[in-house]
């Protein structure tokens, strides 16, 4: 049964609250001039979980305050100098269709999200204040008061308490069993806390067996900076660019020598294949309905680029992959191993997506492993010191190496077997939260289960 949580009082709860006590505060040295609920209002609007996100908002609030007084006040002079008191039909008239020129000119400043609060302001310069007794004072305090309130929540939302941060490591997680669950989505908070850390300076990645396209459906808005390790550990792969950084292929020599003897045991096999920074999968004849359910369901994927026919020479071989009988797949495991480059290859198994009697195998270069590539992308930052996250087969060799190693509570026995610490909860937020406490530690330890292993706390 899914235990019901009581939300926790986060910071942006906290920062709002003292944003609010300081517009009051501004308020009280401006002598009660103006109004301090508009600078309350867009103070609270303005804080966001992103200092990025809050100066969009803040802006966009600017232009849609600046827009809506602009024409309130035009609207306002009309009513003074041409429209008597007691004209209230011709009044409604006008500010109705006041609102075609106030959204209008937010789209042509290419600021269609500030509308809204154009409108707002609009309504609430002829209608609310409508009797005031000096009407463009009003409007000159309405804008001063939204920028008050702008400026306070920046300066809220800038200003981080002083805490050591660990810059000096690399946070490197699993993605299925870490931070995606089983409906293939992250949590929310992990994108809000991820893109925090990020933006502070954490250096964050992610180590998955999926492909890096595959991957970025499931990524969400995270920006990651660094490059992810992809295939498992076969890539290195910039989201950013949308560039593979490194391929541990197959060389060209091995995987031509491969199809020739599988196609000579009557094997069907995919090649997957990087092209100039294009992943392409190379397939045939299928040999079996599994192999080509596989294809089916998966060429569906704007992210797959599937091609019928042999793989060029050109390009570099990441893997080879294999779906048939798990007695088929003993044979043509232990064919490959005899041949002369057969300790040059690593193979990998899974059952979990095939029937009963089946299973998958994947082909890689020896060296095509996450603790690898973990390795490289040390190299390439400069960094030491590496905490790891994972929960199945394929992580295991990349826990056992890390100078911090964390398994998920529903982990695989191997994992936790060789992890430093093993998480005592798990949600879709859990794997953020620790890198949070890792990141910033005060008590880190908390709500982590120390494992048999002893490992060294950072």
């Amino acid at each position: 049964m899914k235990e019901n949580k009581i939300p926790k009082i986060g910071m942006r709860m906290t920062k709002s609250a003292i944003a609010v006590l300081i517009c009051f505060f501004v308020h009280m040295i401006r002598k009660a001039e103006g109004d301090p609920f508009y600078s309350i209002i867009a103070t609270i609007l303005c804080m966001q979980p992103q200092v990025e996100n809050s100066r969009k908002v803040a802006w966009n609030r600017v232009v849609g305050t600046l827009v809506g007084a602009a024409v309130g006040s035009v609207v306002l002079l009309l009513e003074q100098s041409f429209i008597p008191y007691d004209w209230l039909l011709v009044k409604y008239v006008v500010i109705s269709f006041a609102i075609i020129p106030t959204i209008y000119i937010t789209l042509l400043l290419k600021k269609p999200t500030a509308s809204y609060i154009s409108c707002v302001v609009l309504m609430s310069i002829t209608i609310v204040h409508s009797t005031d007794a000096n009407l463009f004072d009003f409007v000159y305090n309405r804008v001063l008061e939204t920028i008050i309130g702008i400026l306070v929540s920046l300066c809220v939302n800038v200003i981080q308490l002083p805490r050591k941060r660990q810059k000096d490591i690399l946070l490197v997680t699993g993605l299925d069993g870490s931070l995606v669950g089983e409906n293939g989505q992250m949590g929310g908070y992990t994108n809000v806390e991820l893109n925090h850390l990020i933006a502070d300076g954490a250096n964050i990645t992610i180590a998955t067996e999926r492909t890096p396209a595959s991957l970025l459906s499931v990524l969400g808005n995270i920006k990651l900076k660094l490059p992810v390790i992809a295939m498992d550990g076969a890539v290195l792969f910039d989201t950013n660019e949308k560039r593979y950084l490194r391929c541990q292929a197959i060389p060209t020599e091995y995987a031509k020598k491969m199809s020739h003897l599988l196609e000579e045991m009557d094997k069907h096999y995919f090649v997957n294949l990087v092209l100039e920074d294009v992943l392409l999968i190379f397939y045939g004849t299928f040999r079996n309905e599994v192999e080509a359910k596989l294809y089916l369901d998966m060429r569906k994927s704007p992210y797959r680029n599937y091609v019928y026919g042999e793989f060029p020479e050109e390009g570099e071989v990441v893997y080879f992959l294999l779906v048939d009988t798990t007695e088929n797949i003993d044979k043509i495991e232990n064919k490959l191993k005899e041949q002369p480059y057969g300790g040059e290859l690593l193979f990998l198994r899974d059952t979990s997506e095939t029937p009963e009697g089946y299973c998958h195998l994947k082909i890689y270069y020896k060296n095509a492993t996450k603790q690898f590539m973990v390795e490289n992308l040390k190299e390439r930052l400069g960094i030491s010191k590496v905490v790891a996250f994972g929960s199945n087969k394929n992580d295991i060799q990349m826990l056992e190496a890390a100078d911090l190693s964390i398994a998920m509570k529903d982990s695989i026995e191997e994992a936790k077997a060789v992890s430093d610490y093993v998480l005592k909860k798990q949600d879709l937020d859990t794997v953020a939260k620790t890198m949070r406490d890792i990141y910033e530690p005060l008590v880190w330890e908390k709500g982590l289960q120390k494992s048999e292993k002893k490992g060294t706390l950072l």
